[in-house]
């Protein structure tokens, strides 16, 4: 199986990868795996799951000199994952040289020497020039002209795992659908085109923003909103810890300005509202897909899990402590094998029954004294 992987710069700047559902697949339970680059050149890198990337590829991407937005193809070998970049734009140094054909050199026609002046002259025979051409890239001659880019931003499999489903563009339009309800987010790339561009979908209730790295942001015109590729990836491994809902994000395109300062900001309020419950929450909310009495595997739950970007750990610990009393959510039929009792909700609502009676009799308790 060959997948493909744009690179972006949170990933050349730390030599890591980002965990898409193809290598959470392929890598399921595994710490460490062999890549294996185009020239044999083996990189034991580390999969790191609670942050949800692949380590160690900082070297591949210093020898190749690839850049953010270039393509990698990932071929999946049994356990080794082959590599090999396919970088856009220019070719190499050297490479528009050796393409370009030789020019001959034009010559004035000059009488042939006599024989004597052969001799003297030891007649040499003219030596061959090489014109070199090196072309110019057409951003340059044409500078205004907007660069039409079909491959899609590097962020799409990132917010994708924040719930927004790419529609298409440049401008690239993506969805997050709640229901009654959606969210529309619509970016650009600079070169993509004149921010002019997203007007209307601004005034169909759209978020636009300029998706452009941190060190550019201050380049962004004023009137359009901005998203980093940064601010993005920190959003995934946040969600990694919190029951984060395309509603979080809504709530910082709001603001105009989504970058790591302001995802430390929602990381803050996140952490003094839910604390160390966040990823028990995150467990109930998966858990709420399933429809009572209905019998899964653990398995299956904590595959589920990682495509939300949670720990398999996450989910054994919760369903542990739902098996057990006061919840009795699930029920345990064979190792592994579970039933859903009854629904969550409902088991929130005999909770919350239960904790108030507790309240009340500990008020009778208290007053007694």
């Amino acid at each position: 199986m060959t997948a493909r992987y744009v690179l972006t710069s949170t990933c050349i700047q730390t030599g890591t990868m980002t965990l898409t559902v193809s290598l959470r697949q392929h890598l399921l339970g595994k710490e460490r795996v062999r890549f294996v680059d185009e020239d044999g050149e083996v990189y034991e890198v580390e999969v790191d799951w609670k942050q949800g990337v692949v380590r160690g590829l900082l070297p591949y991407y210093q020898k190749r000199r690839l850049a953010a937005n270039e393509t990698i193809l990932l071929h999946f070998r049994g356990e080794e994952v082959e590599l090999k970049a396919t970088p856009r734009g220019l070719p190499r140094l050297g490479q528009a040289e050796s393409r370009e054909p030789a020019q001959p050199e034009r010559r004035e026609a000059r009488p042939a020497p006599s024989g004597r002046e052969s001799k003297e002259a030891g007649d040499p025979r003219p030596e061959k020039r090489r014109v070199r051409v090196t072309p110019y890239p057409k951003e340059v001659l044409f500078p205004n002209e907007p660069q039409r880019t079909l491959e899609p931003p590097g962020v799409t499999e990132d917010l994708r795992l924040l719930g927004f489903l790419l529609e298409g563009g440049p401008p690239w339009v993506y969805k997050a659908p709640l229901g009654r309800r959606q969210v529309l987010l619509v970016l650009l790339r600079p070169g993509e085109g004149e921010p002019s561009l997203l007007k209307s979908y601004r005034q169909q209730g759209a978020y636009v923003v300029i998706l452009a790295p941190e060190s550019q942001k201050e380049g962004v015109p004023e009137g359009v909103g901005y998203l980093s590729p940064e601010a993005v990836s920190r959003l995934v491994r946040l969600k990694a810890r919190f029951p984060l809902s395309p509603l979080d994000l809504e709530d910082l395109l709001r603001e105009g300005f989504v970058d790591l300062e302001a995802v430390e900001s929602l990381e803050d309020r996140l952490v003094a509202e839910l604390s160390e419950r966040g990823a028990f929450a995150a467990f109930l909310l998966l858990l709420s897909r399933k429809s009572m009495g209905e019998v899964f595997l653990l398995a299956d739950l904590e595959a589920e899990a990682v495509e939300e970007g949670l720990i398999p750990e996450v989910v054994r610990q919760g369903v542990e402590v739902l098996s057990q009393p006061p919840f009795l959510v699930l029920k345990r039929l064979s190792p592994g094998e579970f039933l859903l009792r009854q629904g969550v909700e409902e088991a929130l609502s005999d909770i919350e029954a239960f904790a108030q009676g507790l309240r009340g009799r500990l008020n009778r308790v208290r007053g007694s004294f």
